[in-house]
């Protein structure tokens, strides 16, 4: 699969890398530009639609038409929208490969995760690497909406699956688990409080006993259930430890030696350095020296 975004390309956030997570979006940004890439950053877009049509508010046709909407009007219709979250890039790509919107708004635009362009220049990206991977034990967690949804979402070359070929190309150790393809509970949006809960609390777990230092994902939906959860299950005394929970892009921009609060805000996470993984935090030297 030829992986790319060239020529006018908009990063789009997404609602949770904007809002909770600012530091997917700020280390995405840094990671396209040492690719070569320098995204505009629209002033103005909508939600993509997702989480309303999950919760059954709306049509998966006004989803497309909502998608279409932001890419051909308020992103001025790139070439390519760079993505960081699955349920983004399952609901653009959806609407962009409609012939149907493509003729009535116009479009020409493709969209491309940040964890396709990471994984398609990973070995570029490991030869800059600042710090030392190589003892770090990482669990994966690709998520469902790039799993499943389309045909042509990368398989794993050196690895299971893309996540896995990252890890690996920064020396970092994948270990296994049992509910390594398990959803994370967020698509249940219906049944908050029910499904979801029990479904997330059963992978985190499984996780966690894995002896994992971290958890590796690309999406931020994923990142705030696995986040929430285990530190419910934390405050209940169910599990005896947290472990940090990273974006692909944080997880790279770590490994170039970028700053782990002011560009990857991981102070930012429930699950974060000041209560979670010693093997994470003597890797990024945290706390930061300003702090002690």
């Amino acid at each position: 699969m030829v992986v790319e975004a060239s020529g006018d390309v908009v990063y789009y956030p997404g609602c949770l890398a904007l809002n909770v997570y600012p530091g997917i979006s700020k280390t995405s940004i840094e990671l396209l530009k040492l690719l070569g890439v320098k995204p505009r950053l629209p002033t103005s877009v909508l939600c993509c639609g997702l989480p309303i049509h999950l919760s059954g508010v709306a049509k998966g046709e006004h989803v497309d038409a909502m998608s279409c909407f932001n890419v051909a009007k308020l992103m001025g219709n790139p070439d390519y929208v760079v993505v960081p979250c699955n349920g983004c890039y399952l609901t653009l790509k959806k609407a962009l490969s409609s012939e149907e919107f493509k003729v009535k708004c116009a479009v020409k635009s493709k969209c491309v995760h940040i964890a396709e362009l990471i994984w398609a220049n990973r070995w570029k990206l490991a030869e800059l690497a600042k710090r030392d991977l190589s003892g770090l034990k990482v669990a994966i967690h690709v998520g469902c909406h790039y799993t499943h949804a389309f045909q042509d979402s990368i398989k794993g070359e050196d690895g299971e699956d893309l996540l896995e070929d990252i890890a690996l190309a920064f020396n970092a150790q994948v270990v296994d688990y049992e509910e390594r393809h398990s959803c994370c509970g967020a698509p249940a949006v219906k049944w908050v409080g029910s499904i979801l809960l029990e479904l997330s609390q059963v992978k985190m777990v499984s996780v966690l006993n894995s002896d994992a230092d971290v958890l590796l994902t690309m999406c931020p939906a994923c990142m705030l259930t696995f986040d929430k959860t285990q530190y419910e299950l934390k405050q209940l005394e169910e599990v005896e430890r947290m472990i940090p929970v990273l974006h692909v892009s944080q997880f790279v921009a770590l490994a170039l030696g970028l700053d782990p609060k002011k560009t990857c805000g991981l102070h930012l996470h429930l699950a974060n350095p000041n209560n979670t993984s010693t093997a994470l935090n003597d890797l990024i030297g945290w706390p930061p020296q300003e702090e002690l």
